[in-house]
């Protein structure tokens, strides 16, 4: 694990960027638009159990918080576990919709028309890294409330 810690505070701040402004931009369309989002969640066809709605409701505002977090280095370690497990599981659905072969948008909120494939696929599992590089970091700097808990 020496070579994850081993970094520049300023890496650190570099990714942390990145991530927030990745994470707070993808969630202004999804809250303005909750309508389109929810059918963008019933696109990639996995059972939901009448989920869709509340995934509409919490996923964009969660995202909002998580950007806002990594940005200002408010509650970090708690941001940067929540944007990987957020990043993960995005992975996971554009996945299986891949080897489904289901041709649809990826609803990420980043660029409009956007389908699911092998580049998505790519930039969430850079955005993993990211989040690693974050939750794994050696020094605390540029941080307001670094724990969670």
């Amino acid at each position: 694990m020496k070579f994850i810690t081993n970094y520049s505070k300023f890496i650190v701040l570099f990714a942390r960027i990145i991530l927030g402004v990745v994470l707070i931009y993808s969630s202004f369309d999804k809250i303005a638009n909750p309508h389109l989002f929810a059918r963008d969640i019933g696109n990639y066809a996995i059972p939901t159990l009448g989920l869709e709605n509340l995934m509409t409701m919490i996923l964009p505002i969660l995202e909002l918080l998580t950007g806002l977090a990594l940005v200002t280095g408010i509650y970090l370690d708690g941001a940067a576990l929540i944007s990987l497990l957020m990043m993960t599981m995005f992975i996971l659905a554009i996945s299986q919709a891949i080897l489904r072969g289901i041709d649809i948008e990826c609803g990420c909120g980043l660029k409009e028309g956007q389908m699911v494939g092998l580049p998505k696929l790519i930039e969430d599992i850079f955005y993993v890294l990211l989040s690693i590089i974050i939750l794994y970091r050696k020094e605390k700097a540029f941080e307001i409330f670094p724990k969670s808990i």
